[in-house]
């Protein structure tokens, strides 16, 4: 089967001159929000595909351009956020994403849309998104020719990407690729390499097939998830490919121990997420994740925070208390005064780097049910590991578990990624380098 890659050779360009790069890690100040579960696409991989097909589903439709606001300036203003990934469904044809965007760059909030790109194809839309003052986009590129439209779930999806892709390069706006690692696509991760090459993209994330949302609900299979030793090789490829040619790539959601050991730096489970700042501040994520924050109708509810000591959510004082557990009075008067000093105070608290690293922890054991073969306990990595998904357990086993036993233990969640060069975007480099 001939592929649109072989059918269309741009020359290649180097990475685009506006980021600088760093090996220096600090917490992220990325936040995320979802403008509605309404989609042009429908990729079976998708965290939100039950309220994607259903139209009742009360995070199905769009919220107000008001609502978004708000949501956007308690992101900026409480959560100290500088950043933002806007995403659906498909944010792109949200019918105020334009003016939404200027209000994200006009607060600080330097605005990235995560797209499947169809909307994007079209002649001049780009031109309104530049013109609107978006940052970048994160595109996501599923597959090559007939395999990214099967994963998608629409005819001609491939084409309308790559002609987007094709379009922003040229416009000089810069962009990014997601990659979700279902079975099909595996074969090709060196042609995505490529793709990203030739055109120019400043980063690729391989992402791990994972159910998250609702996934939950079984669509997964033997026949479109992939072994991760079935995965190593081809992926370690096209990391080799990326590296050479000056791209960041990010594996996520994958057993350290699946890593070549010149690729270690380069993959992230939950204890390294916060030190990438294309991925999502924990406190803030907590609370854009709340259906409140989500659905198109109701106002947003009051900003939460994590406890300091371990999981809690709690709300500010003088509302509800959050429903995980009871306040402590010590954390009570600190969130008082991170209340009334807003969020300077809140950049500080984020500082903790102990409290993020627990919040890791506790997704991955009691969110996602991560589960460690025996043969983990004699690993180096296993601090820093979150093993294996317990939804791929469930298909696979562990038995693909190769620990790594020539090396002292690793308690250092920064301990490889400290060597991969990552790209900083201006507006980020006040406090980023």
């Amino acid at each position: 089967m001939a592929t649109d890659l072989q059918q269309t050779q741009p020359h290649p360009v180097a990475p685009p001159p506006r980021c600088e790069k760093t090996r220096k890690r600090t917490l992220t100040r990325r936040a995320v929000m979802w403008l509605g579960q309404t989609c042009n696409a429908r990729c079976y991989f998708c965290y939100f595909i039950d309220r994607i097909r259903s139209a009742h589903h009360p995070e199905h439709p769009f919220m107000s351009l008001d609502k978004a606001k708000q949501i956007c300036k308690t992101l900026r203003e409480f959560y100290g956020c500088t950043a933002i990934d806007i995403q659906g469904g498909e944010p792109t044809i949200h019918p105020d994403i334009l003016p939404l965007i200027t209000y994200c760059r006009d607060i600080g909030l330097y605005p990235t849309l995560i797209t499947n790109g169809i909307h994007l194809a079209k002649p001049g839309v780009l031109e309104q998104f530049r013109d609107a003052g978006v940052r970048d986009f994160l595109v996501s590129l599923h597959g090559i020719g007939e395999v990214h439209d099967e994963v998608v779930g629409r005819k001609g999806a491939s084409e309308k990407i790559i002609t987007a892709i094709e379009r922003m390069r040229d416009l000089g706006i810069p962009f990014r690729f997601n990659c979700t690692m279902s079975k099909p696509v595996i074969p090709l991760l060196p042609q995505i390499a490529e793709k990203a090459i030739a055109y120019g993209a400043e980063a690729v994330n391989f992402i791990a097939f994972n159910p998250f949302g609702d996934q939950e609900t079984g669509r997964r299979s033997a026949e479109n998830v992939a072994r991760y030793s079935d995965i190593k090789d081809t992926l370690a490829r096209a990391i080799d490919m990326l590296e050479d040619a000056g791209i960041e790539c990010n594996v996520r959601y994958m057993p350290l121990c699946m890593a070549e050991e010149r690729h270690r730096k380069n993959f992230y489970n939950y204890q390294q997420l916060s030190y990438d700042h294309h991925e999502w501040e924990y406190n803030s994520w907590l609370w854009t994740m709340m259906q409140s924050q989500m659905m198109r109708s109701g106002d947003p509810a009051p900003p939460i925070v994590m406890g300091p000591y371990d999981r809690r959510i709690r709300h500010i004082p003088g509302t509800v208390l959050g429903d995980r557990a009871k306040a402590r009075p010590l954390l009570y008067r600190t969130l008082y005064a991170l209340q009334h000093l807003g969020g300077r105070a809140m950049r500080l608290y984020h500082g903790k780097h102990g409290m993020y690293r627990r919040e890791a922890i506790y997704r991955a054991a009691n969110e996602c049910k991560y589960r460690y073969h025996q043969a983990c306990a004699s690993c180096a990595l296993r601090p820093i590991c979150d093993g294996f998904h317990g939804d791929y357990a469930g298909f696979f086993g562990t038995d693909e578990a190769r620990p790594i036993t020539d090396m002292d233990p690793v308690n250092d969640p920064l301990r490889f990624i400290r060597d991969q060069e990552k790209i900083v975007e201006p507006e980020d480099a006040s406090w980023a380098l």
